[in-house]
């Protein structure tokens, strides 16, 4: 055998990078389209990745980063030493986890329901009304939410008409026992209507001869749902999961804040609400972006782990 023989490299390996290229050629146009988001993240989140050092060091905002002096693991080991930061995670993990083990299952149960609508004029009128309230901004959301729990509003006007009028009205959002009610509830309030637009888009590829060959054999509507049109949604739910708890421990800033006021702030706190505040209005830099660092980090462990655990339970997985 000759020595150009051994030397040469497989077919694969030497055709890949070839045949690479002649995709990114004849795609060209998806390519440039695709550049745009690219940009954006490089600039946005992966360049700003490199102020991670501010972290291990007792950042000072005139000496920058080169003049701070260097404390190490200090500011990681305070996370666990100041009891706001710890009360932080736990209502992290508390609120995030109501919304993605009881918030995602109703995302999905509506989208079925969707799907038996026939009167197509009333599905999609039931579809534009739970949409609308995605385009809101939280701060809007909030705001109908004081409007409507405060202490004359239509929530206590309602409760006296049903409890009689000596029932005591109740301002719900001063009262920081109510405030994981309060945000599950307005969580699905504005986003149950468009979490289902990527599940509807499933069920509308799943081959209608699977209901043809079940209606032949005596299925009604409900078996259909249950033996197609879920086991048919199972691997895109399964990303959508798989995704959501990776978000975990980043429970949404700006429905916190919004909803967060002096009656309840110091019990609610929230990761991304204490780094706010320890960052911004304190000056603290360091210290929150350890915290920010950290977060970053457990979240892409806690997704490493949940997609192997959903590959091995349903062969469905990120990677």
């Amino acid at each position: 055998m000759s020595n150009a023989t051994k030397t040469m490299p497989p077919a694969g390996i030497a055709g890949a990078r070839p045949d690479i290229l002649k995709r990114m050629v004849k795609h060209k146009l998806l390519y440039l389209l695709l550049s745009g988001a690219l940009v954006w993240n490089v600039i946005f989140n992966y360049i700003p990745m490199a102020g991670v050092i501010v972290a291990f060091q007792e950042y000072d905002i005139f000496k920058g980063v080169m003049g701070s002096p260097f404390v190490g693991l200090k500011h990681f080991i305070d996370i666990f030493q100041v009891p706001a930061l710890q009360k932080a995670i736990l209502n992290t993990l508390l609120y995030s986890g109501v919304k993605l083990l009881f918030g995602f299952p109703l995302t999905v149960i509506f989208a079925l329901l969707l799907n038996e609508i026939r009167h197509m004029m009333f599905k999609r009128v039931i579809q534009t009304i739970s949409y609308l309230p995605h385009f809101l901004s939280w701060i809007a959301v909030a705001s109908l939410g004081y409007s409507f729990f405060e202490l004359y509003g239509p929530f206590n006007d309602l409760r006296q008409f049903i409890m009689g009028a000596d029932a005591a009205r109740l301002n719900i959002l001063m009262d920081p026992d109510y405030f994981l009610g309060v945000i599950f509830f307005s969580s699905v309030f504005k986003e149950i209507g468009w979490g289902t637009i990527i599940y509807l888009a499933a069920i509308s590829g799943i081959d209608s001869q699977l209901y043809e060959a079940a209606v032949m054999d005596g299925c009604g509507r409900f078996k259909q749902a249950l033996h197609i049109t879920l086991p048919g949604i199972v691997p895109t739910a399964m990303i959508l999961f798989i995704l959501s708890a990776g978000g975990i421990l980043n429970a949404n800033f700006e429905q916190i804040i919004g909803f967060q006021n002096l009656y309840t702030q110091q019990q609610t706190e929230v990761i991304n609400t204490i780094v706010y505040k320890y960052g911004l209005q304190q000056g603290n830099f360091s210290l929150s972006t350890a915290f920010g660092l950290m977060q970053g980090v457990v979240s892409f462990i806690i997704l490493y782990l949940v997609n192997k655990l959903a590959k091995k339970v349903s062969n469905v997985g990120l990677w």
